[in-house]
């Protein structure tokens, strides 16, 4: 019987064709599974995101005498900061002090690194502010906006280089009438570049006793003159 060739090698061709498709296909069985994308829900949402972090830094606040109103005429301030929270604060940070209220009125402390009053060097500043956010009601305002009160505040920083040891050194103090959002303070309140106050070891370092940086507002309402 004859043997048509040609035919014969078109089926040998067709045949290669079909070996060198299937070895070109990826074989499924030994592919990784194909993660999946998933919208999250509220409840898988809400377990990945981080635990709210307070916005504000701690204070102690202390009350020098007792007072029968609920909010005190004075009040004195401690805020202790690490080297570790300082140095963040470098080139222009600001870490804002819990709230806290005087006669009444929200205020807080602002610790920053700013320039100094000439501009030339970064330094430790400290300021006292009055919040213009407050969400208690305010019975003796029926505007519903802080009224002006006008506060004497001295700021002090504990220091290792005082007469005495260790104790606190007064390094400003004034008065300010103040209403919500205004601020006032000192720029350079410890008197030391910022370079040469982060540089120093705590063991030479007059400003961290301990590691810590130490600083006390002393606050009182201004009593109004009568004339």
């Amino acid at each position: 019987m004859a043997i048509n060739v040609d035919w014969l090698l078109a089926q040998v061709q067709l045949q290669y064709s079909h070996c060198s498709e299937i070895l070109r296909q990826p074989d499924l069985s030994t592919m990784p599974p194909k993660k999946h994308q998933s919208t999250p829900t509220p409840a898988t949402a809400a377990a990945a995101t981080p635990p709210d972090i307070p916005p504000w830094h701690p204070l102690q606040v202390t009350v020098p005498e007792p007072s029968p109103s609920p909010s005190p005429r004075r009040c004195v301030a401690y805020m202790d900061l690490t080297r570790e929270e300082c140095g963040r604060l470098f080139p222009s940070g600001r870490l804002r002090s819990q709230p806290f209220r005087l006669d009444g009125r929200p205020f807080f402390l602002s610790a920053r690194c700013n320039m100094d009053q000439r501009n030339a060097f970064h330094c430790f500043g400290l300021f006292l502010a009055m919040d213009d956010d407050d969400d208690e009601d305010d019975e003796e305002d029926d505007a519903g906006s802080p009224a002006s009160v006008t506060v004497e505040y001295e700021f002090a920083a504990r220091t290792s280089a005082s007469s005495s040891g260790d104790e606190f050194v007064s390094r400003y103090k004034g008065y300010y009438t103040f209403a919500g959002g205004k601020a006032c303070g000192y720029r350079d309140l410890l008197g030391t570049p910022w370079t040469s106050l982060m540089a120093a070891a705590d063991d030479d370092s007059i400003f961290f006793v301990d590691g810590v940086l130490r600083l006390r507002a002393e606050l009182s309402v201004k009593e109004l003159e009568l004339i």
